[in-house]
């Protein structure tokens, strides 16, 4: 077979050409496990070209696949993306990919299509002379997704195919193969690796048919997109189920064993096995309700007028100011579009329900139409996921026909139309108040935003509820804090109803209001502790053990923003005190700073409520920053794991210490890292950058954290894996117990092909601390495979100790092994002086683990015919 310009596949392919050296009952399985990838691959870029929708196909399909145990399950699954309900909702450029899976081909046709299935038809009717052949019928490649996982099953899972059989059928498999590898359109698109580094630039790592439509992320900063994998479908599309890093050193898919929130990943490659986070597909797509505040079924009679609104909120506290102001907006004859907007929790939808109900009493318009995006409910007891009414411009004009009983009710052109009739006054139906609930929530707001803007027209009015200021309606309203006053009639209230009036004092109360910043949502948390634990509670310790509250309130808005923005909230995060936003500019803006737009980061946090603006009430009207409580408890857990740490450090220290008046003399880090950025900036001019790095080599010497930095650099912006080495060893050898130190060191040594260096590393972080078995298993299948491939040459000694150290971890630990780890662990035995016995008795024991263990029966058939012979 030849190579494929997809590198997973190409490696694979590497693989399978080696087995074919060794037998044909090698080479069929590998080739077995070749076509398992391009089945998981193929499923994998569907996924990536599949837009969200309210059904959510896409959630639902990751779900069954992190869960999924057999090949078959992902042939399943392929199928049902390709001609199931969900294909509707993928990108224009996957209908290719669409296309080439269900387009059904005659018998004799020359398409790819039908030489792969037929090819792969003969291997089953070899194998199975009672299987049904496809000769005579029109077939798609569904069948042949079909077909792979009928033979996957009967060879590996259920069967042991002779030699001789194997023989005939390999050419066949290898040539159906070579036909999906040559012309399925996932391995022609683009495929890269994405990872941002400190100057919100992305450093871009190709791994198929070339990165031009992903060149721009490297020479420009305001984009996030999260590190990982990307597929150019029109545009990058982020490929979750396929996993890799910078360097290409692996690539790993799902495999199963869902267990407490995590999932096993295999590369098929180097049949290593991690785990994967599965924490965010726990939740069952049945087990999501509609939201407490999702639209009626019907237009029905409220007040004077037809809508489908949700009922009154109970218990709503009443917020005069904001009332009587949203009010005359929707009642004059000035502002078509209206919103709503704060942070997430602090009453909006509430608020909205109130006044329109009283709206509704009023001869003012003949209808009021509620669209709800919301796909979490913030309750008190935690928040909860649901499913939202509507995602994109399609559902709101397709659900508003069949809410107004209009033919045009099933077609989305049609529903477009009369959806703008309506907007614009141009139907016989109407005024509308038509109110958009969750803005930010929508698939493509900017799309649906320029519709209404375009559309609406007076009388008929637009109200929007949003955490967003990113559309300049023609009249915001700032919901904030609740006053005090609105406050303590809200904790009277809540307070009362759970029967801890008794517990609050006004002092307590006083601090509660300061704590939460006067949100209604964090209030009720507050109160609902208070109620469970008895007694008065410390408000911080709470709202910080809240990450489910924490993450619904802001994960959304914080995964929005540019890098220059995050850097800005992570910043202030880290000191939670007014901070002069002069103070803030001379930090950011310095001279050794990348450049950075901190006047538009300010901005873009304003607009997503993340942070506030305080005018000093002085002649010279100063401005100070300030986050509230619970905004920055949800900064310092993401700064714990962002990129950005370094960086923010160095800004922090500048700030804590110097404040407005900034001495970039004082502070070692600030200036180890300001010297870093400033070498950057002079890389990226192409001018000579030796002495800044020999500065921070001497400076390591005295504070040898320095000597990550330079290594991050070399390694990230100059790609000198080798320097980074030399400097990674640095630090080791001044802070020996770090772990970290040693993973980069292992993944460096990898990417420079020095497999005995990895595999000391990989002793040393082992001997360390207590690593995963998993990890230990595939380090001993690293040591295999590179001893059996002669890429690891060792005199005799070398490979005693490095074999036999290997192998005491390894049996220490073995019953946390599966049958394929006892395998690996007797093919230490055979390369630790030949120790058949031992081999024999792990192989044994990895069988009555599970008897068709196809690595045990290897080694198994090797040792009995081959005795005490040499390998």
């Amino acid at each position: 077979m030849t190579s494929s310009t997809f590198l997973p596949v190409s490696r694979m392919l590497e693989r399978a050409n080696l087995a074919r050296e060794e037998s044909d009952t090698a080479y069929f399985f590998d080739l077995l496990y070749l076509g398992e990838m391009l089945i998981k691959v193929l499923t994998v870029e569907l996924l990536a070209g599949l837009q969200a929708d309210r059904e959510q196909h896409r959630y639902a399909a990751i779900s069954e696949l992190v869960r999924a145990d057999s090949i078959g399950k992902w042939a399943e699954l392929l199928d049902q993306l390709a001609s199931g309900p969900a294909s509707q909702h993928l990108v224009p450029a996957g209908r290719e990919s669409q296309r080439a899976i269900t387009i059904a081909f005659g018998p004799g046709s020359d398409s790819w299509q039908r030489k792969a299935v037929d090819a792969l038809n003969s291997v089953c009717t070899c194998l199975d002379a009672n299987y049904e052949e496809m000769s005579g019928k029109k077939v798609s490649f569904r069948r042949w997704a079909h077909d792979f996982s009928w033979l996957r099953n009967r060879t590996r899972g259920h069967g042991a195919p002779r030699g001789a059989a194997l023989s005939v059928i390999c050419p066949q498999l290898a040539d159906s193969l070579a036909e999906v590898i040559k012309n399925a359109p996932a391995f022609s698109r683009s495929w890269v690796h994405l990872q941002r580094n400190l100057s919100g630039k992305y450093r871009v790592s190709p791994f198929g048919n070339g990165h031009e439509g992903f060149l721009y992320l490297a020479r420009e900063s305001e984009h996030n997109l999260p590190d990982g994998t990307y597929v150019d479908l029109g545009g990058p599309r982020a490929c979750e189920l396929l996993f890799t890093d910078p360097d290409l050193t692996d690539f790993f898919l799902p495999n199963g064993n869902f267990r407490n929130g995590k999932y096993e990943t295999l590369s098929y490659i180097s049949d290593e096995r991690r785990s994967g986070d599965g924490t965010s597909y726990l939740l069952p797509v049945e087990a999501q309700p509609r939201s407490e505040t999702a639209a009626q079924p019907d237009m029905a009679y409220v007040g004077n007028l037809f809508s489908n609104m949700p009922p009154l909120p109970e218990h709503y506290v009443r917020r005069a100011e904001l009332e009587q102001q949203l009010t005359e907006r929707l009642c004059d004859d000035r502002y078509p579009v209206i919103t709503l907007q704060g942070r997430g929790g602090v009453g909006k939808t509430s608020l909205a329900l109130e006044v329109l109900h009283k709206v509704a009493r009023m001869d003012e318009f003949f209808g009021i139409v509620w669209f709800s995006a919301r796909d979490i409910d913030l309750l008190p007891e935690g928040p909860k996921v649901v499913r939202p009414d509507v995602l994109s411009t399609d559902d709101i004009a397709l659900d508003f026909s069949q809410l107004m009983a209009h033919p045009a009710a099933r077609k989305s052109k049609e529903s477009r139309q009369y959806l703008a009739d309506c907007l614009s006054g141009n139907a016989s139906e109407g005024p509308f108040i038509f109110v958009f609930d969750n803005f930010e929530t929508v698939r493509e707001q900017a799309e649906l935003y320029q519709f209404v803007s375009n559309s609406v027209r007076l009388p008929n009015k637009v109200l929007i509820t949003t955490r967003t200021r990113e559309f300049k309606a023609d009249y915001p309203i700032e919901v904030g804090g609740m006053r005090r006053g609105e406050y303590s009639e809200l904790v009277a209230s809540i307070a009362g109803r759970l029967g801890i009036s008794s517990l609050l004092d006004p002092e307590y109360e006083e601090s509660l209001f300061r704590e939460s910043d006067g949100h209604p949502y964090i209030t009720k948390v507050l109160l609902g502790e208070i109620a469970e634990a008895g007694r008065k509670v410390a408000v911080k310790r709470v709202v910080a053990a809240k990450d489910a509250m924490l993450d619904a309130l802001f994960e959304r808005s914080f995964a929005s923003l540019s890098s220059a923005a995050q850097r800005v909230f992570l910043t202030l995060c880290g000191w939670r005190s007014l901070v002069p936003r002069l103070g803030l500019e001379a930090v950011l803006l310095r001279p050794e700073n990348d450049r950075l737009d901190v006047e538009g980061a300010i901005a873009e946090l304003e607009q997503r409520s993340l942070i506030e603006v305080i005018s000093s009430q002085g002649a010279r009207g100063e401005e100070f920053l300030s986050v509230p409580l619970a905004a920055s408890l949800f900064g310092k857990k993401k700064f714990v794991t962002s990129p950005m740490r370094i960086a923010v450090n160095s800004d922090l220290k500048l700030i804590q210490e110097f404040g407005p008046t900034t001495d970039a003399a004082h502070g070692l880090a600030s200036r180890i890292e300001r010297l870093a950025r400033s070498a950057a900036k002079q890389m990226e001019l192409g001018k000579d950058i030796s002495q800044e790095l020999s500065v921070i080599e001497y400076m390591a010497t005295g504070y040898p954290s320095a000597w990550l930095t330079l290594a991050e650099f070399q390694r990230n912006q100059m790609s000198d894996n080798v320097a980074a080495i030399r400097a990674v060893n640095r630090y080791l050898e001044n802070c020996p117990d770090d772990q970290y130190g040693w993973k980069l060191l292992i993944t460096l040594y990898r990417a420079t092909e020095e497999p005995l260096a990895e595999m000391n590393a990989r002793l040393r972080l082992a001997e360390l601390t207590e690593p995963p078995f998993h990890d230990l298993s595939s380090a001993a299948s690293r040591l295999n495979g590179l001893l059996h491939r002669k890429e690891l040459v060792l005199d005799a000694d070398e490979q005693r100790h490095i074999v036999r150290r290997l192998r005491e971890l390894l049996e220490a630990r073995h019953i946390e092994g599966d049958a394929t780890d006892l395998s690996r662990l007797a093919w230490l035995c055979m390369y630790d002086d030949q120790d058949t016995a031992a081999a024999d008795r792990w192989v044994t024991e990895g069988l009555n683990r599970e008897s068709t263990n196809e690595h045990c029966l290897r080694l198994k058939r090797r040792l009995a015919a081959n005795g005490s012979d040499s390998l």
